[in-house]
């Protein structure tokens, strides 16, 4: 699983615009292109509270991994973490994995999975919205007292 390469580079982030009634996300093209690696030990970290996993794997080696977490109060599936190595990108195993995670959540009872990433992710952004997934909330504070300070959560969501 440490193998996994989590990391994503981009050219331009979203700059996250909200008021009282609205958010808009801003494109932004960076002077010097990003390149962001969550870390995998995080997944495995004593506050992870994700309680399935999902691996995508070849040979006995992992080249993809997501794990999700149930919350029966309001039949949501909260997707935790979903990476694809690297050099495994743009094969289809994203979506495997991202459909049996929805598999799973209908399996639960669940209406609707939902996530957070940060503005930076254009890459996830856009592949979320690849597979039909929405943007349904913004935090512009949520990270503020960690490295990532300069960073908004989006949230999406997609109805089952």
């Amino acid at each position: 699983m440490e193998a996994i390469d989590t990391a994503f580079a981009t050219d331009h982030v979203y700059d996250v615009v909200v008021s009282p009634t609205r958010i808009e996300l801003v494109e932004r093209a960076l002077a010097v292109p990003l390149v962001k690696r969550y870390p995998i030990a995080d997944a495995f970290a004593f506050w992870a509270s994700w309680d399935t996993g999902f691996v995508a794997d070849e040979g006995g080696r992992i080249v993809g991994f997501a794990a999700v977490e149930y919350e029966a109060w309001h039949r949501r599936l909260v997707l935790w973490h979903w990476y694809v190595t690297r050099e495994r990108r743009g094969e289809g195993i994203a979506r495997a994995l991202l459909a049996r995670v929805e598999t799973h959540a209908r399996e639960c009872g669940a209406a609707r999975v939902w996530l957070e990433t940060s503005n930076v992710n254009v890459p996830g952004i856009a592949a979320y919205a690849k597979l039909g997934y929405t943007l349904c909330g913004a935090d512009v504070t949520l990270y503020e007292a960690t490295e990532t300070a300069s960073e908004s959560a989006l949230y999406l969501s997609k109805a089952l």
